[in-house]
């Protein structure tokens, strides 16, 4: 009778570089995969991973980050879904606020103080328009995944938060009403964090007065050309003592999410196709190899590095220990 395979639980997004996986078309050799998808959002995902029901899951990074230094039992892997710049996540109410400049002093929402995409936008205005954390009075709309520590200001929240998938459309309400100056959310990624033509811009906008703050592809293409990182916003990450039930687990998870990557096109419109090329050549390079490579280094160091100045971590860590060069095949 031949040996009963090991089953993992794997949560993940349902999209172009997953769907291979989801139907089935790619596996992981010795391994059963359960697909999980039933959360209402990546929000909900990530809440439901870091308590522990899936072996395998898509993760916030600056979470990640922040477990990895309090010793929470997950390992990333270089495997990164979700990337881009954050500039085109920031929202104002028209008319009432026209730099960065202006934000010292002002109310700032976002739907997680701890979110990657927020820690990207704060660390973006720390870098370019040198906005301090501290410089600004903060408001949450939604549940934190994990924080863990005291944090250097304090945060207004809503009591009870709104509900996963809800956070979003809650800031645009008080954007519009004047009750924030601006707001950060997630939403548009990779080359539509670029390039713009997202779904973010609507969403936001059916409130009146909502749009972006900052718009202009060209400061956004130089801005990740002179830095030379490219935000990681969700990562793919494994319990560690999956890890150590399965050495082999983790290498051949890597090599099946690569291979649903290079059958992605298959998914995709030719407009995606185009935009995908488009981003890569901007960067250089394609930010979808899941290699561990100096641009994910630097970028995972800045993240850090903006985690501490925002009171979500305390010390640096070796790059390292967040993403096991051992597990790169």
């Amino acid at each position: 009778m031949a040996k009963e395979k090991p089953c993992v639980k794997l949560a993940i997004a349902n999209d172009p570089r997953t769907r291979a996986l989801i139907e089935g078309k790619v596996g992981v050799e010795g391994y059963e995969l359960e697909i999980i998808q039933d959360a209402a959002n990546s929000g909900e995902r990530h809440y439901r991973f870091v308590r522990g029901e899936f072996d395998v899951g898509e993760y916030s990074t600056a979470t990640l980050l922040r477990g990895r230094e309090k010793g929470l039992g997950f390992l990333g892997l270089p495997v990164f879904l979700d990337r881009g710049p954050c500039q085109r996540n920031i929202f104002h109410c028209e008319g009432k606020l026209t730099h960065p400049g202006e934000l010292k002093g002002k109310k700032i929402g976002c739907f997680r103080y701890g979110a990657t995409a927020v820690v990207w936008a704060r660390g973006f205005l720390l870098d370019e328009y040198d906005l301090k954390t501290t410089d600004m009075d903060w408001y949450v709309s939604g549940q934190e995944v994990y924080i863990g520590r005291e944090l250097p200001v304090e945060i207004e929240r809503p009591n009870p938060p709104a509900p996963f998938g809800q956070e979003r459309s809650h800031l645009a309400q008080r954007l519009s009403e004047g009750t924030l100056d601006i707001a950060i959310v997630a939403g548009d990624f990779g080359y539509l964090g670029i390039f713009g033509g997202g779904f973010l811009p609507g969403d936001m906008g059916k409130f009146p007065g909502v749009k972006p703050l900052l718009e202009d592809t060209d400061e956004i293409i130089r801005y990740i050309r002179n830095k030379r990182i490219y935000p990681m916003i969700h990562t793919i990450a494994i319990k560690q003592e999956t890890a150590q039930r399965y050495p082999d687990l983790p290498a051949k998870l890597i090599e099946a999410f690569r291979e649903a990557k290079n059958l992605s096109p298959q998914y995709m419109s030719p407009e995606e196709t185009a935009g995908h090329e488009r981003e890569k050549e901007v960067l250089g390079e394609d930010p979808y190899a899941y290699v561990w490579g100096e641009t994910e280094k630097r970028t995972i160091e800045a993240l850090v590095r903006y985690q501490i100045e925002q009171g979500l971590m305390k010390k640096s860590l070796p790059v390292e220990d967040i993403i096991k060069s051992s597990f790169v095949s």
